[in-house]
């Protein structure tokens, strides 16, 4: 079967959907020919491999200058038509690519698939055949507003565990815990980091990232030593960060399911967060969902039972290993096979 990825967001490399390579890369291992496909800011196509095997192609972007959103890539939806592949999955909902690569495709013998990030209702949804969300919540949402429940699973989150598991065994003891709150991603409005800066002058804080609006955190912070601003890290030292820390604050007001919430269970560190921001309910007291004015008074108390917070720790691991494991995304393309081959003749 001949399988491909489209990442619509324009970009270079993978970045946040190595999970997708990883799962062209167990369904290469099957038989299957699996590809992943992207825009870019460039003059002409090139390829690569992404995951150490995985054919990586990368078309030219039509309008680089437009809002990531909007660019298109002809050079992308030619190649597909005259690939004609079985599959295609759409990582990502609401861009214009999806509309122009749907137009390239047999729609009578190609089926359509969408792994569901933080935009699960648009209609480019009504092409789909099947879809792989990232919680039970986003499926229910998706059958409501179709009005009949399509073919759907779950999949798990990639996350790094090499790192995870490093990062967690060095700061087990208590002694080894720097902060008592991090905050972890880019800075921009929807992330509102902002709303922690009442914690700023009684809590030792680790901020990681760089965006828009780091200045005026990093304004708010300044009078505060215990306050840090680290900027950008590496993906192994951003776990080490998550795993020193008591607790995560997640302070976004709109989300998917975001991997860093499961990149810090599986470092061993609770997480709060908005209930509101989040598309998933967690089966676990190691990830509380509270509404915004209860977001600094949780926090507080949260720190005051140390203990209590260890003994947190220890179930964030326990679930994100059971939810999230290295070993669950194997599985996860058997079950994207089964879904792509439902209503095939």
């Amino acid at each position: 079967m001949k399988l491909r990825f489209v990442l619509c967001h324009p970009a270079p490399e993978l970045y946040g959907e190595q999970r997708e390579g990883l799962l062209a890369r167990e369904l290469r291992a099957l038989g299957h020919d699996a590809a992943v496909l992207r825009a870019e800011a460039s003059t002409a196509p090139r390829s690569t491999l992404a995951e150490g095997s995985v054919p990586f192609l990368h078309f030219p972007s039509d309008a680089p200058g437009l809002q990531a959103h909007r660019q298109g890539s002809g050079a992308m939806v030619e190649w597909l038509r005259a690939d004609a592949p079985d599959v295609v999955l759409f990582k990502g909902m609401d861009y214009d690519i999806v509309a122009q690569c749907l137009e390239a495709l047999d729609r009578a013998r190609c089926r359509i698939g969408f792994v569901i990030g933080g935009t699960s209702m648009h209609r480019n949804l009504d092409a789909a055949d099947f879809v792989l969300a990232e919680s039970e919540w986003q499926i229910e949402a998706i059958a409501r507003r179709l009005g009949r429940a399509l073919p759907a699973a779950r999949l798990p989150k990639h996350v790094d565990w090499a790192s995870a598991d490093a990062a967690h065994a060095a700061t087990r003891a208590p002694g080894a815990k720097r902060y008592d709150l991090c905050n972890v991603g880019g800075f921009e409005p929807r992330k509102n980091q902002a709303a922690l800066a009442p914690l700023f002058g009684d809590c030792r804080i680790a901020l990681v990232g760089d965006g828009e609006t780091r200045a005026a955190v990093a304004a708010l912070a300044g009078p505060h030593p215990a306050v840090h601003l680290t900027g950008h890290l590496p993906q192994p030292q951003a776990l080490h960060v998550m795993a020193q820390s008591w607790l995560m604050a997640h302070a976004s007001t709109w989300e998917g399911v975001p991997r860093v919430i499961l990149e810090a269970l599986a470092c061993g560190t609770p997480v709060i967060a908005h209930d509101f921001a989040i598309q998933a309910r967690f089966d676990t007291p190691a990830l509380r969902l509270v509404p915004a004015e209860a977001l600094l008074p949780e926090i507080r108390a949260l720190l005051t039972d140390r203990p209590a917070l260890l003994a947190l720790g220890e179930e964030a691991r326990r679930y994100a290993l059971e939810c999230h494991g290295p070993g669950l995304l194997a599985p996860a393309a058997a079950t994207l096979l089964a879904l792509a081959q439902a209503g095939q003749s």
